[in-house]
């Protein structure tokens, strides 16, 4: 969640992501008080920064009929946040990288976009994925087999 806050803070004030990381160290170096930021929150950060055309492009081409700057600010950093996970933390699964920006979208959105994000989500991971799904469907009979292995099995 903190992750999505300094997107969003970066995206309403017109900046880049890597100066309020900056402010934000700044002012947790200043006030031993003040909260740190966790290290995979600025890692999360960075990694959007760094990817944003990329995340930005897979948001458009999931969210139907939606143009990516007329997404929600808010629900537009959650994707980016779980999309760059999806794509760029191999410890991260899909599954628990949407229902974590579900949870943040309705933290901190409103609820009726928990569904509009989770069907991007979903639309982004399967098309990022295809040739993981056919590999996974369960195969019944040797007539489902491709041609070499029903070759190898019948022999």
């Amino acid at each position: 969640m903190r992750a999505v806050e300094i997107l969003y803070e970066a995206e309403s004030r017109d900046t880049e992501p890597s100066k309020v990381l900056a402010e934000r160290a700044s002012r947790a170096f200043a006030d031993p008080e003040a909260p740190r930021l966790p290290a995979y929150a600025e890692e999360l950060v960075r990694g959007v920064a760094q990817h944003l055309g990329e995340l930005d492009a897979i948001i458009g081409a999931s969210a139907k009929g939606w143009a990516v700057e007329r997404i929600a600010a808010v629900d537009r950093n959650v994707m980016r946040v779980a999309l760059y996970e999806i794509r760029h933390v191999p410890d991260v699964d899909t599954p628990v990288a949407i229902k974590e920006a579900m949870r943040v979208a309705l933290q901190i959105g409103s609820s009726d976009d928990t569904s509009f994000v989770n069907a991007v989500l979903d639309k982004a991971a399967r098309a990022d994925k295809p040739q993981e799904r056919a590999e996974d469907k369960p195969r019944e009979s040797i007539e489902d087999k491709p041609r070499e292995e029903a070759d190898d099995t019948a022999e």
